[in-house]
């Protein structure tokens, strides 16, 4: 008998229905929060982008200037280095701007999909006793005398 108790969709329709409910709340939530990190993201990479390109042309420019192309100088590579590197770290923080809105993506779906889950199971200890409430009625009104049985020890409506 208590194999046939584990049955977590007894009443999909309100189960599935109250945990989507549930679980619009924080994904709205989180999509909002998303798409405006997503907004300043883009915009800190485009920024990025117009500073990178404006690196790029300046170490192209020193180094087309005939002084600056003793590349032997130590001040000359030193600046060239400090150039390349920026534009490396630029670059990186573009990518970390990307990442941190895709970790966004996928927590959110993460989060939706296990609030949902969750709410299935919490729903269980609702629509179980009314699942068994409604198969005594049914049998009352047929003209049966139901048999009875308890509720488990975690179910709501006692």
């Amino acid at each position: 008998m208590d194999a046939q108790r584990k049955k977590y969709v007894v009443d999909r329709k309100f189960q599935y229905s109250l945990s989507m409910k549930i679980a619009v709340f924080p994904l709205v939530t989180f999509l909002v929060i998303g798409a405006i990190l997503f907004i300043f993201a883009y915009r800190n990479s485009m920024l990025i982008n117009e500073i990178v390109a404006t690196q790029d042309s300046m170490i192209e420019m020193f180094l087309s200037t005939p002084a600056l192309q003793a590349t032997e100088n130590p001040v000359i590579q030193n600046g060239e280095a400090v150039f390349k590197s920026n534009i490396g770290k630029l670059v990186s923080i573009r990518q970390s701007s990307e990442l941190i809105v895709y970790f966004i993506l996928l927590i959110t779906i993460i989060h939706t999909v296990a609030v949902f889950t969750f709410f299935v199971f919490m729903s269980h200890r609702i629509s179980g006793p009314i699942y068994v409430i409604t198969q005594h009625l049914r049998e009352i009104n047929q003209g049966r005398i139901p048999k009875l049985r308890p509720l488990r020890k975690n179910d709501e409506l006692k």
